[in-house]
């Protein structure tokens, strides 16, 4: 079987909305460099974390390209897991793995959403209602998400028949997606500052140290006619990377959404062992400024929030805004960041793209793709937010099948 499974770790760095997951996970199912361990002086078998349920397939889900309704359920996420050949990979079990070949893709979105005057269904009331009750938005390309059981803030992701190049694949990824209040401050990952590979120089210096070290002690002296068994050759230094960090302070209020798992299914890419060959991690945060919580009166929202870190010198300052390139002031709007990092372990053929020319290509299918489903999600965002503002019955149907859904997970 390939690939051989020896020393790399899978890292399934995964953030997650529908927008995200797509471009980069079609890019990974085509690409491989050879991941390199962070300080492993040898070979180590790969450790693959199933969530509980895994087993093996039984049939394959029907693929549809109409736009529908993204639905909250319970059921159909049990029955994927139930019926997959192919296991999820964490990102927590898997870090510190850095890849030769990395893409990066980032970008904001702009959406004024007028308000209505009753600030009792203000735009930050909205925002602020439990996830559940607005993660139902429409998404294209047949996107559903569902409902993890035993989890109040844990999703399914699933995009299907998505195609690149001759393969289909199907993105399956979990994500937690979280309202991070006032005052509260979480730490995340961001691609787009930092040192190459998330390891500062100090860190390269003792690894440099150590595999010095090795190498001297791997040395093969031949002084008689006996055959000799050398030593193994010392690992590779870890590859630098595309920068990253992990200890970007994001401050509420915002809406916060986390790769925590993914998968890529499809027979000819789960036999090529892709799974075990690419790493996803990716954040996306809402912002909202409304008449409801006075931020009306501010300055146009920042990713890092109220008091964060000045991102103008990071890759954030070339990244592409979507949508209204300009909001007025007091305009109330909702402002949403994704951040995507892909490391990949291309195989076969594929790896004998030039790195430059495949980190590339790899960004720009990314953003195209993701500036058309950022865009969607959020302008729908909008729309479902003028509709819950002006219809007493949709409120009241959205509760109730929140409240159902809820139990049907046992929460």
């Amino acid at each position: 079987r390939w690939p051989p499974r020896t020393e790399e770790r899978v890292e399934c760095r995964v953030n997650l909305l529908a927008m995200s997951a797509t471009p980069m996970i079609s890019w990974a199912t085509t690409v491989r460099p050879s991941a390199v361990r962070k300080s492993a002086p040898a070979p180590r078998a790969r450790t693959i974390r199933a969530f509980p349920g895994d087993t093996p397939r039984g049939g394959n889900a029907a693929s549809s390209r109409s736009r529908r309704c993204l639905r909250v359920s319970v059921s159909t996420a049990e029955e994927n897991v139930a019926t997959s050949s192919t296991r999820m990979a964490t990102v927590e079990e898997n870090k510190g793995v850095v890849y030769p070949s990395n893409l990066r893709c980032a970008l904001q979105v702009n959406v004024p959403t007028p308000e209505v005057d009753d600030t009792a269904y203000s735009l930050s009331n909205y925002m602020r209602l439990p996830v559940d009750q607005y993660v139902g938005i429409e998404l294209p390309m047949g996107a559903e998400m569902k409902r993890v059981p035993g989890d109040s803030t844990l999703f399914q992701l699933e995009i299907p028949g998505l195609k690149f190049l001759s393969l289909e694949v199907k993105p399956v990824v979990r994500v937690r997606v979280r309202l991070i209040g006032d005052g509260e401050e979480v730490l995340t990952w961001t691609g787009q500052s930092g040192y190459p590979g998330g390891k500062t120089p100090e860190w390269r210096a003792e690894e440099a140290a150590r595999l010095a070290e090795l190498a001297i002690k791997a040395e093969c002296v031949d002084d008689d006619d006996e055959p000799e068994e050398c030593p193994a050759p010392p690992p590779a230094p870890t590859p630098m990377g595309r920068p990253e960090r992990e200890d970007v302070v994001l401050h509420g209020p915002c809406v916060l959404i986390e790769a925590i798992s993914c998968r890529v299914e499809g027979k000819t890419v789960e036999e090529l062992g892709v799974n075990d060959l690419f790493v996803f991690r990716g954040t996306t945060c809402f912002r909202w400024r409304s008449r409801g919580d006075g931020t009306d009166a501010g300055p146009v929202p920042s990713r890092t929030g109220p008091g964060g870190e000045d991102e103008a010198g990071t890759g954030w300052a070339a990244a592409p805004v979507v949508g209204a390139k300009k909001l007025k002031d007091g305009q109330s709007c909702i402002v949403g960041w994704a951040d995507i990092g892909v490391g990949v372990d291309p195989p076969g053929p594929f790896a004998l793209l030039p790195q430059s020319f495949a980190e590339k290509v790899g960004d720009a299918v990314m953003r195209t793709t993701l500036k058309a489903l950022q865009s969607v999600f959020l302008n729908g965002l909008a729309k479902d937010y003028s509709k819950w503002a002006t219809d007493e019955e949709y409120r009241a149907a959205r509760e109730v099948a929140a409240a159902a859904a809820a139990e049907e997970a046992g929460l």
